[in-house]
């Protein structure tokens, strides 16, 4: 993002902080949440993906995956190691957003990545989306996300990156609270129990495992942001003393 390439300065991460609460607190508020669903549903593409881009990566094959309104969704492959392809939806939310993070810190155009995310995610949905639903959002967020990188301008594109990117992070985090409580409560099929069928671990233990890993992701992503502009400044005041 035009806006961050040289990474962020407290002022800038205290703004990041007050956005994540904000986004926290509109998933959680009815007849307010409609803000941000376009970006949850966004979030629930890149999960299933994730499980599937897993399988693909342990030597198992990606069949198929479906959307629903209510975010949920469904991931069909065969093969594979079993228990990273599901760790892989909640984890893979918090790492895809936090590499767009570091991608813009580094230099990277918002507008160029936001385009580049449109094409990927309209490809892979023609390809892998089996339910009606999945088509047609996952379609209409492709297109949104290509036309908003090709028409909006700094600081706007950077904004809408910005805001994507996060809420990939913290819903790979938020959904793990989800995930805890039925885990918990009930024998509902989630990723957490067909983690502990497969490894004979408590669910419960795969919830907190997952929801430090996307923690500990966010806070790791900030540090480097925040690291890329401190040494420029340290470097410039080592030139000035010289």
């Amino acid at each position: 993002m035009s806006g961050f390439s040289d990474g962020w300065r407290w002022g800038e991460l205290a703004g990041l902080a007050a956005l994540a609460v904000l986004l926290l607190v509109l998933w959680q508020i009815p007849g307010i949440g409609f803000v941000v669903y376009p970006f949850r549903l966004f979030g629930t593409f890149v999960h299933e993906i994730s499980h599937g881009l897993a399988a693909l990566a342990t030597g198992g094959d990606f069949h198929r995956f479906t959307v629903s309104p209510d975010l949920s969704g469904l991931a069909w492959s065969a093969g594979g190691w079993r228990w990273i392809i599901s760790s892989a939806g909640y984890i893979g939310s918090a790492v895809f957003g936090g590499v767009l993070v570091l991608l813009a810190a580094r230099g990277a155009a918002s507008r160029v990545l936001l385009m580049v995310l449109g094409i990927a995610l309209g490809l892979l949905c023609l390809l892998f989306v089996r339910n009606l639903f999945g088509i047609v959002s996952g379609l209409a967020l492709a297109a949104a996300t290509f036309f908003a990188g090709y028409r909006l301008r700094p600081p706007w594109s950077d904004v809408v990156l910005l805001v994507l990117a996060l809420q990939l992070v913290l819903d790979g985090f938020n959904s793990l609270f989800t995930l805890l409580r039925l885990s918990a409560a009930s024998n509902v099929q989630t990723d957490a129990l067909s983690m502990a069928q497969a490894t004979g671990v408590p669910a419960l233990i795969w919830t907190v495992v997952w929801a430090a890993i996307s923690l500990a992701t966010l806070l790791f992503t900030l540090y480097l942001a925040y690291r890329r502009r401190s040494a420029p400044a340290a470097n410039a005041g080592a030139g000035r003393l010289s």
